[in-house]
């Protein structure tokens, strides 16, 4: 039979009007379930002395249910504040035996699963390599690859577009790279997770001096991982947290726009930051007539605003802007059906403003206007390597 639950006479309140939402605020602001652990606790301590039916435990499950909804304070007998540890002779606590059967089938399984895999053909480990959810670590993950590679006399290398390096911490990426010959692009790969992102290819990387192993990029945000209606706020704890941050965003299918800040800019507040922030300008184009890749510098004077929904980067006034990301608002229709209009390609989380003549008066002509274009994928990166300038190439 189930426990009772012995309710408690709720306190007298003669209010005048119905409970408002400042009542309800107060009340979840004032709630707090601490006294549930410390009562969960004392009960097991005392469960394990061999009788869950005993006083002390029929008591502390009284308690336990006083002060399960959290706003009814409790006192626990001091004759309940000590149990007594359980003697040698007492049989196993069932929740201890029922744990380590648990532990012990998982990894019988995972020793398992990891053995069949090991003497299976290439496929199958492209197969295993690719799956999304699996109960295993990036770094486990990638010590089981190496292990097969040898033994079947295969380049770990031939895999590698499969790991995300980034989620390596740097002691398993730096032991990752002692095992392998001596190469030129592995140690960038491994150690830049730019190299990565998805939306800029290594040989864009490259024009800007951002492909080197010693640009230490880690993501804190990915938009084929997470939601961009999250993006902004994301970006503007990296942008306050962390001391260098590149942002980068495909937008509208034209061009895909990186800024890089230097400094923390601290929420809510217009940050100078002069001539230390850098746009950097991909067009997505064909053929012989695409205007080359451009970064331009802030000049002096720059300022760069930020939160939860807005980034805005502009010269003096807002008036002058150079970059304004925005989320974008939802009304009427677009409120009630916008899961279904995102994934229809109508309507999008984020969207920006670019003048693009700040860049390059051939990168405004091909591109065209960019004024509320839809922002369709963005990563943002940190770094804790060491100031390390930009090459400016025009």
């Amino acid at each position: 039979m189930p426990a009772a639950y012995p309710g408690v006479k709720e306190p007298v309140k003669v209010k005048e009007t119905s409970i408002t939402a400042d009542d309800r605020a107060e009340y979840f602001a004032r709630y707090t379930n601490a006294s549930l652990g410390r009562v969960k606790n004392l009960y097991l301590k005392w469960a394990r002395l061999g009788n869950s039916m005993s006083p002390q435990c029929q008591q502390l499950n009284r308690l336990f249910s006083q002060c399960v909804d959290g706003n009814n304070r409790i006192r626990v007998p001091q004759q309940l504040e000590d149990p007594p540890e359980p003697p040698v002779s007492a049989p196993p606590f069932i929740l201890d035996v029922l744990h380590e059967a648990s532990t012990d089938f998982i990894e019988k399984q995972r020793d398992k699963n990891v053995s069949a895999y090991i003497g299976s053909a290439p496929d199958i480990l492209d197969l295993f390599l690719s799956r999304d959810k699996i109960a295993i670590s990036e770094f486990e993950l990638l010590q089981l690859a190496m292990r097969w590679c040898r033994e079947h006399s295969v380049s770990v290398l031939e895999y590698a577009h499969f790991f995300d390096f980034s989620a390596l911490s740097d002691e398993q990426q730096i032991w990752f790279l002692s095992q392998l010959p001596a190469s030129a692009t592995m140690p960038s790969v491994v150690r830049n997770g730019l190299l990565q992102s998805g939306l800029i290819e290594a040989d864009e990387l490259a024009r800007f001096n951002l492909d080197h192993h010693k640009l230490h990029w880690k993501p804190v945000f990915r938009s084929s991982s997470d939601r961009m209606g999250r993006f902004i706020s994301t970006m503007c704890r990296a942008l306050e947290v962390f001391h260098k941050k590149l942002i980068i965003m495909s937008v509208d299918e034209r061009l895909t726009l990186a800024i890089y800040v230097p400094q923390k800019v601290e929420r809510c507040s217009e940050v100078q930051v002069d001539t230390n922030v850098r746009v950097f300008a991909l067009p997505r184009s064909q053929g012989s007539q695409a205007p080359t890749y451009r970064v331009m510098p802030t000049k002096k004077n720059y300022r760069l605003y930020c939160d939860d929904s807005t980034l805005q980067l502009y010269e003096s006034k807002r008036a002058n802007t150079w970059v304004f990301l925005r989320n974008e608002s939802d009304k009427g229709d677009r409120r009630r059906k916008k899961e279904q209009t995102v994934a229809d390609g109508i309507n999008y989380d984020c969207r920006i403003s670019v003048a693009l003549q700040k860049i390059s008066g051939d990168i405004q002509q091909h591109v065209g206007r960019l004024k509320g274009a839809a922002v369709l994928g963005a990563v943002s990166f940190d770094t804790g390597c060491s100031r390390r300038s930009f090459e400016t190439r025009s």
